[in-house]
């Protein structure tokens, strides 16, 4: 685990998050390297953790990387360092300002990231967005269900003090017509639908332990344009990235949920512009459509 160091965003304390979930938590969709995660090795000889990452990337990062961006804005009294287990697709900007780590596994589903739930963590705040995978790969709602209160189970019991924001899960968006081997997985929005209802009506009733400290994030109804998705429909572009880095700012910051337009009242500042690349350089980056379906379904082997 990469273990907090004093970060630049503030002299003062600030908190510590840990951004737990799949490949939207990575970032793909926008993230500059999309390969082979870094990994939190042993550092030196004095106990501490480091992060090794795949490279340091200009820019990408997904939702990270906008609330790197909103915390680097002093109008948004929004401080953060971050914890994890990997640090693959952060930036630059993030790596100088301890918030390159992370937890988010290309592919995985809720069962899959449900033992990673129980690793180590002094998380002041776990940002959880998990089930995406679970039905592209064909698992029932029961079963995603299942796998998310484990993890949320494996959290608290691991580190009882840490709250925990969980999504609605972000919609299933049209894939670009350009894209002919994209899947057009829109169709099981109303799974999504029916689990997003269960998590906001019954989630915080099935936990052991500490209820009170799950707060539910609504990213749902926060991403609704094709223009907030990537090509493949299911991973969000830069603008449906900034927009989930938005809504979970505004919950933890406890300002008015307004998932129409949550960056509303947030400053992103002269930054906003240096962390868009140009749509070319996005493609470029991006797994080919062939790959992007096989890590979805929990195939591709070359991560």
């Amino acid at each position: 685990m990469a273990e907090p160091i004093p970060s630049k965003l503030s002299s003062t304390n600030y908190p510590i998050i840990r951004q737990f979930g799949d490949s939207i938590t990575f970032g793909y969709g926008f993230v500059q390297c999309y390969g082979i995660p870094g990994i939190c090795m042993n550092y030196g000889n004095n106990g501490q953790n480091s992060c090794s990452p795949c490279a340091v990337q200009l820019w990408g990062g997904g939702y990270r990387n906008w609330m790197t961006v909103i915390a680097l804005q002093p109008a948004n009294q929004f401080v953060f360092g971050t914890v994890g287990y990997q640090c693959g697709g952060s930036n630059a900007s993030q790596w100088s300002t301890n918030s390159m780590s992370h937890d988010g596994y290309p592919g995985f589903r809720t069962d899959q990231l449900a033992p990673i739930a129980s690793l180590p963590s002094i998380a002041d705040i776990t940002l959880v967005h998990a089930g995406t995978n679970d039905f592209i790969q064909g698992m029932t709602v029961d079963r995603a269900k299942v796998g998310l209160i484990n993890i949320m189970q494996n959290l608290i019991t691991q580190n009882p003090s840490t709250t925990i924001y969980v999504a609605q899960i972000i919609r299933y968006m049209k894939p670009a017509s350009t894209c002919t081997s994209c899947k057009d997985y829109s169709v099981l929005n109303p799974i999504v639908e029916q689990y997003n209802q269960w998590i906001s009506n019954q989630l915080t009733k099935t936990i052991i332990g500490l209820p009170n400290q799950i707060v539910i994030v609504d990213m749902y109804d926060a991403l609704t344009s094709s223009s907030d998705y990537s090509f493949d429909g299911v991973h969000p572009s830069s603008a449906g990235y900034q927009k989930m880095a938005c809504s979970w700012v505004r919950a933890i910051k406890k300002m008015p949920s307004m998932p129409g337009s949550p960056c509303s009242d947030l400053t992103l500042g002269e930054t906003k512009s240096l962390s868009t690349p140009l749509n070319s350089d996005v493609e470029k980056s991006f797994p080919q459509p062939e790959e992007i379906q096989q890590i979805m379904q929990g195939k591709y082997k070359g991560l």
